[in-house]
C-alpha cells in the first residue's frame, strides 16, 4: 500500500484562500444577521410602546418575528453559499491531486 501523497503547495495555497474566504463570509453574514437582528428589535421596543391596543401589540409581535425569520434566512443563505465554495474548491483540489497520483 502506497502512502498518501501530501498536497502540493498550490493546492494548500488554493484551500487556505478558500477557507479564509469562507471564514469572511461567515464572519460578515453573522455580523450582518446581529445588526438586522437589533434593529429590530429596536423597532420592536417603539411599535410596542406606540402600540395603543391589543391588536397593534400583536401586529408588533408579528412583523418583529418575520424581520429575525428573514434575517436568519439570508444570513443562512449566505453561509450555505459559502459552504459550498468552499466545498468546491477543497474538491477541485482534491481531484487534482488524485489525477497527479494516477499519472
Amino acid at each position: 500500500m502506497r502512502p498518501k501523497e501530501r498536497s502540493s503547495d498550490a493546492d494548500s495555497k488554493v484551500q487556505d484562500k478558500a477557507r479564509k474566504a469562507y471564514e469572511e463570509a461567515v464572519y460578515q453574514a453573522f455580523r450582518a444577521y446581529i445588526e438586522a437582528k437589533e434593529q429590530a428589535d429596536t423597532a420592536h421596543e417603539k411599535a410596542l410602546k406606540q402600540a395603543a391596543d391589543k391588536g397593534a401589540k400583536e401586529e408588533a409581535d408579528v412583523k418583529y418575528k418575520e424581520a429575525l425569520a428573514q434575517a436568519r434566512r439570508a444570513r443562512d443563505k449566505v453561509m450555505d453559499e459559502a459552504q459550498r465554495a468552499l466545498s468546491d474548491a477543497t474538491d477541485k483540489s482534491t481531484n487534482v491531486e488524485e489525477d497527479k497520483s494516477k499519472e
